[in-house]
């Protein structure tokens, strides 16, 4: 398991200051959420893709993306005509569902709603390093102990995770078993006491787990006392230090210009 989505790469968004990118994601996630209307969260999720195409990002994460929303977009397109009726202009009835041209189209803007939203946090995680993520949000404000303590957690989730891996085998080594779908007679049993079964037999994976973290967690707390992290009147230093170029700036203007452009336009519709 990696907690890092960063896809490596030199392409133009990999080399853009990662306040920038920030920007972008934040102005995206806003036009999107306030607009409702489809054609503009269509245009906003093709601008998406050409980004991540031209910043050479590999396709096969641009289908993962895909994948893991595929299952949110068919439930919200499905259900939202079943638990929104309204609308004036018909078009099918049987009973209390309705389907009309009002609810049909909401439903389509939310389906495209879910993935322009992922796929504007996507371009920064894609494109942006932990460490120039971290120092980015430092830069804008974030205290320096809260952007440490998520680079730590970011640091440590794929630690964890092997961890539990490993101490899971060792468990099934010994004989312990983590399906539970059958009893002492063979007989299989029902699915609420197979999940009540599964959680107890998970019981010392992870109170093992928990031990092997706390140990971790003391020796990475001496590490940082022993660097001076909680010293009174010290000015902290950066490793990595950002500085906007003019390409940066440019991209800075395009944003505001395509931001501000779309709010006129978004009035002056209404």
């Amino acid at each position: 398991m990696d907690a890092d989505l960063y896809v490596p790469g030199d392409g133009w968004l990999h080399r853009t200051d990662p306040r920038v990118k920030f920007l972008i994601t934040v102005a995206m996630l806003v036009l999107c959420l306030v607009w409702r209307n489809w054609a503009f969260i269509l245009g906003v999720l093709i601008v998406e893709h050409i980004m991540l195409v031209t910043d050479h990002v590999p396709a096969e994460r641009i289908a993962w993306v895909w994948k893991i929303l595929a299952v949110i977009i068919v439930f919200i397109v499905v259900l939202w005509p079943v638990f929104d009726p309204s609308g004036t202009h018909v078009l099918w009835q049987w009973g209390w569902l309705r389907l009309t041209q009002e609810n049909l189209l909401m439903a389509a803007v939310m389906g495209l709603r879910i993935p322009a939203l992922g796929f504007a946090c996507f371009l920064t995680l894609f494109t942006t390093s932990q460490t120039k993520l971290i120092r980015g949000l430092t830069s804008l404000g974030l205290p320096y102990k809260a952007g440490l303590t998520l680079a730590t957690a970011l640091r440590y989730i794929p630690v964890f995770f092997s961890i539990f891996q490993s101490v899971s085998a060792a468990q099934r080594a010994r004989g312990l078993d983590l399906g539970g779908k059958t009893n002492a007679a063979g007989k299989k049993r029902n699915a609420f006491v197979r999940l009540v079964d599964r959680f107890k037999s998970y019981l010392p994976i992870i109170i093992a787990v928990l031990i092997r973290a706390y140990k971790m967690s003391q020796s990475v707390g001496w590490a940082m006392e022993s660097r001076g992290l909680n010293l009174h009147g010290i000015q902290r230093t950066y490793r990595v230090q950002l500085r906007m170029t003019v390409a940066d700036w440019i991209i800075l203007m395009v944003t505001v210009a395509a931001t501000a452009g779309s709010i006129w336009l978004m009035l002056w519709r209404f």
